[in-house]
């Protein structure tokens, strides 16, 4: 435990030292979008290959960095519509390419199979990171929904395990997580619901103008943070359904006690997009 708890210390402050100085000098965050993309491929691509020997690990690698696309669109001074649009139709081209050329080219009959697991690491990792890139270069005040879409999970399972150790009596997943429970799931969500309506009451309303009224706004914001909550938890099932499918403990042990950084970020990578939604009905739904 004490083991876990300085871990979780040291990285805590590392996410920190490079998200907020992000706040004023934007490039910095590519910093961290590369930490993560660079471990999580790594980390992924391992995993993977326990099942899937004959995936590709070049294809997966080259495909990985394909979230840095919206950057180009930054660079014209382009919208955020445009900047997602020209990640996903690259990636969709591009695993379709990739899921379908192995079985041509190969006579090994899981071929396809290991193209198929590339292309979903692939939009696994990436999705999230083109996401964030979106809200931080292409949305005004992006900055404030990465924090949201980073930090929600941690809100969220803090919570949860909290509401799980002194109510959880029904259990959720047992087959994925023997210890999470229903009380803990809805105690996560209705915790973050609050937390997340509060900080857009006291701290987004002083940066980001709406045309909507303040309860319509506030209300929003509730019911994204219970959402936000939810896919949280869906992202760490998933994570644990992947690790449990492969065979593994954890994806890595870059932090003993925690993991790797698909341990870390598996929740947020379904909260990122979450917040990219926020972000644009935020800015564009509410009338920004």
């Amino acid at each position: 435990m004490k083991q876990r708890i300085i871990t979780g210390t040291i990285f805590t402050v590392a996410v920190l030292a490079l998200v907020i100085p992000a706040y004023y000098v934007p490039p910095i965050l590519l910093v961290f979008t590369m930490i993560v993309t660079c471990f999580a491929l790594y980390e992924m691509i391992k995993a993977a290959q326990e099942t899937e020997k004959e995936m590709s690990s070049v294809v997966t690698v080259i495909g990985g960095f394909l979230s840095y696309l919206p950057l180009a669109i930054w660079a014209f001074k382009g919208t955020a519509s445009q900047g997602f649009t020209l990640y996903a139709l690259v990636t969709l081209l591009y695993c379709f390419i990739t899921t379908m050329i192995p079985p041509l080219v190969k006579e090994h009959p899981e071929a396809i199979r290991s193209g198929f697991a590339s292309s979903l690491i692939v939009v696994y990792i990436t999705f999230p990171i083109a996401c964030t890139h979106v809200m931080m270069y292409l949305i005004p005040n992006g900055w404030f929904f990465v924090v949201i879409g980073l930090f929600a999970p941690w809100i969220s399972d803090t919570f949860a395990y909290f509401s799980g150790s002194f109510f959880g009596k029904t259990k959720i997943v047992p087959h994925i997580s023997p210890k999470k429970t229903w009380e803990g799931c809805i105690g996560g969500a209705l915790f973050t619901s609050l937390l997340i309506a509060l900080f857009f009451a006291f701290v987004i309303k002083d940066v980001i103008e709406v045309k909507m009224s303040f309860p319509l706004y506030v209300t929003l914001a509730a019911v994204f943070g219970f959402i936000l909550s939810c896919v949280s938890q869906l992202g760490d099932w998933m994570a644990s359904s992947i690790k449990r499918l492969v065979g593994i403990k954890d994806f890595g042990n870059l932090m003993p006690g925690h993991g790797g950084i698909m341990d870390r970020f598996d929740s947020a990578f379904f909260t990122l997009p979450v917040a990219l939604g926020l972000a644009f009905v935020i800015h564009w739904g509410g009338g920004a």
